[in-house]
């Protein structure tokens, strides 16, 4: 007697075709959710892949947590870059605005609170960051250092989502190395990532509110040097025009609170500045310039170098914004910051992890699985800032896993035939 197939009993054509329908929605279903589906789940070496890096991403997490909160138990507050930025608050409350650029007097102000300084700090931002820290200055150090912190991660948080990739997305925004460093450093790494991408997510739909988000990244401006470049590109001219008038509304306001010369005053201390950044730990800069210094390169030629590698890089973007501005031109953009600005710092990396996630999502949408090389070059991206601050032979290439992500975002934009999906889709 012959037996009975499982299947024999179905009719061939309809059911098969329903069967291959509803597997293949099954397999869209699980695609969408967790980290491991980002980097290839179904692969044995990518789940390695992905598992070592969630258990070493947690670690750093519990490592520099334990760190952190010994300095504040001990209450060491003064080795945080946001006692530089809670001290100035408190200054441009009880000093006349202008000596805030006064690097002797801010210190000796610092001294007085019981700074015991490492080296000498200075507050570099322009005239209108001093709107964001002014309230700082009302609070004691332990209440602004949770406000600041708390706040800014929140937004950083909410931005960061996707619907494509929630799970990869929660946990690449509280675990990844960059959010861990701007913690403990409790610098501007949130807000300034918060502001770039959801100014992009808001270009389109609503493109004088993300205008004016992109006006507000004017507080860092060495991190808003592309905007009106891949705005213009993208022909998104009422958010271009809202940039600019949100810029125009922060010099006047600055202006009439502070006084009409205070922006002459802080352009006039650019150059001091410059030096006074290029002399302090440039290890924790992930520029072209600082990795070209460290590896003792004149400070001249290093800078040649970087105004190369800047134009390169703008007319790159150009062309990515031709088509809108979709989650991998964005995502480029993102990473080209740090190849264009010759100032910037390990906890401005949360920028560079938004870009993973950006490139992440695409993939997603697409339902193309990454490849181990690509996987390798999105992992060392996402790993820099703890190469940096842990490392000392890595840390002077810190520039190459920009440099890669950077040409491996241009090579899946100029090769694929697909239509790359609008970040405000994401």
């Amino acid at each position: 007697m012959t037996p009975t197939l499982p299947w024999a009993s179905l009719p061939p054509l309809v059911n098969v075709e329903e069967a291959i329908v509803i597997m293949r929605c099954k397999m869209w279903r699980l695609r969408k959710f967790g980290l491991v589906r980002s980097f290839g789940r179904r692969n044995q070496v990518e789940l390695a892949f992905a598992s070592t890096l969630v258990i070493c991403f947690t670690a750093y997490a519990i490592f520099r947590s334990y760190l952190m909160f010994s300095d504040i138990i001990s209450n060491n507050i003064w080795k945080t870059d946001f006692f530089t930025l809670w001290s100035s608050g408190k200054f441009a409350l009880t000093h006349p605005i202008s000596q805030i650029y006064n690097r002797q007097a801010l210190q000796d102000f610092q001294m007085d609170l019981g700074e015991r300084p490492n080296y000498p700090v200075a507050f570099i931002h322009p005239p209108s960051f001093i709107f964001l820290i002014m309230p700082l200055g009302f609070m004691s150090y332990y209440v602004a250092y949770a406000v600041w912190c708390l706040g800014t991660f929140l937004c950083y948080f909410l931005v960061s989502r996707c619907k494509r990739i929630r799970s990869a997305a929660t946990f690449l925004s509280i675990f990844a190395p960059a959010t861990i460093v701007t913690l403990a450093f409790g610098q501007t790494g949130f807000l300034t990532a918060a502001l770039l991408l959801a100014g992009f997510r808001l270009a389109g739909s609503r493109p004088v509110l993300g205008g004016i988000l992109f006006g507000l990244v004017s507080i860092k401006p060495q991190l808003g040097i592309l905007i009106p470049i891949a705005l213009i590109s993208a022909r998104l001219w009422r958010a271009f025009a809202a940039a600019a008038g949100t810029v125009c509304i922060l010099v006047f306001a600055s202006s009439v609170a502070f006084g009409w010369s205070i922006w002459q005053l802080w352009l006039s201390r650019l150059a001091a500045h410059a030096d006074w950044a290029a002399g302090g730990s440039i290890r924790y800069s992930p520029t072209i310039t600082a990795n070209l210094v460290s590896l003792g390169v004149d400070p001249a030629a290093a800078r040649v170098v970087q105004l190369g590698v800047a134009a390169v890089v703008m007319i790159t973007i150009w062309i990515c914004f031709h088509q809108g501005a979709t989650l991998i031109a964005t995502a480029a953009l993102l990473v080209g910051i740090f190849l264009v600005t010759p100032y910037a710092y390990v906890y401005d990396l949360t920028i560079l992890t938004s870009a993973v996630l950006l490139i992440i999502a695409e993939k997603s949408r697409a339902q193309v699985r990454l490849t181990i090389a690509e996987m390798i070059i999105l992992s060392s991206s996402l790993v820099l800032p703890i190469i940096m601050m842990e490392t000392w032979r890595l840390s002077q290439i810190r520039v190459v896993p920009l440099l890669l992500l950077f040409g491996l975002i241009l090579w899946w934009i100029f090769r694929s035939d697909r239509q790359h999906s609008l970040i405000s889709d994401a």
